[in-house]
């Protein structure tokens, strides 16, 4: 019960702190203090955004060693790194180990080369949809069961906290987030998403052709979509659909 008042208590204690803080920069000095007191040397704190759907963009903040950030991005490691593919589909916690990383050995060999040896990263999603992702790591000293625990229930905490305090501070924010569609927009996108035809949706919406392309010009225009296609994949993969 101690245990379960001191974390409430730093949990509360840590929520009012980041509330006062007024940049990004000074929400990752925070965030690199508490990850030292937790017991590790480098954290990342990591934004992969939805598009373009075939690299999409990484953005990276944290304390890793410059060069070894350098030669991830070089490397586009982000596309096999587990860690990140695996918060796609869940929000647990992995622990790094060879299991994790049985496809990307490489990646493995090199990070524990730059002495990220031993380490943990905690997913979520954030509200425009992209993936946020913390990562904590250390040379040595493995992470006991007992460890893991608490080591993720603090990492659920400051993720959470700081990416809704970036969000208020409007840093890195999508420039696909703000698209706001009206209801016979959405209507025709959903029809467009279903492989439907111009044609085919003015029949099933009872209004003309004109009207139908009307309104896909100026969805497009609202996304900065090339055609309507891409443009009913941006809106499904921000959840407007």
């Amino acid at each position: 019960m101690e245990k379960e008042n001191d974390l409430i208590r730093w949990w509360n204690r840590l929520r009012i702190e980041m509330l006062t803080l007024q940049t990004g920069t000074h929400v990752f000095a925070l965030l690199e203090r508490e990850v030292l007191q937790l017991g590790f040397e480098y954290y990342a704190y990591g934004i992969r955004h939805l598009t373009p759907f075939t690299r999409p963009k990484t953005e990276i903040y944290g304390s890793y060693p410059e060069r070894w950030l350098e030669h991830y991005e070089a490397q586009n490691y982000a596309a096999v790194d587990p860690s990140i593919l695996r918060g796609l589909r869940s929000t647990e916690m992995m622990l790094w180990n060879d299991a994790l990383f049985d496809n990307s050995p490489k990646l493995w060999q090199e990070a524990r080369e730059w002495g990220l040896c031993v380490g943990a990263t905690l997913p979520i999603r954030s509200h425009d949809h992209s993936l946020r992702v913390l990562s904590v790591a250390r040379g040595q000293e493995r992470i006991s069961a007992a460890e893991s625990v608490e080591i993720q229930l603090r990492l659920r905490c400051l993720l959470e906290l700081v990416t809704l305090r970036l969000t208020d501070l409007g840093h890195s924010e999508h420039a696909h987030e703000s698209v706001c569609l009206s209801l016979r927009e959405r209507e025709i996108l959903q029809w467009t998403a279903d492989g439907k035809s111009s044609g085919e949706i003015a029949l099933i919406l009872a209004i003309s052709v004109n009207t139908v392309n009307f309104h896909l010009k100026a969805i497009q225009k609202k996304f900065g979509a090339a055609n309507k296609t891409l443009a009913a994949a941006y809106a499904a993969a921000l959840g407007l659909l």
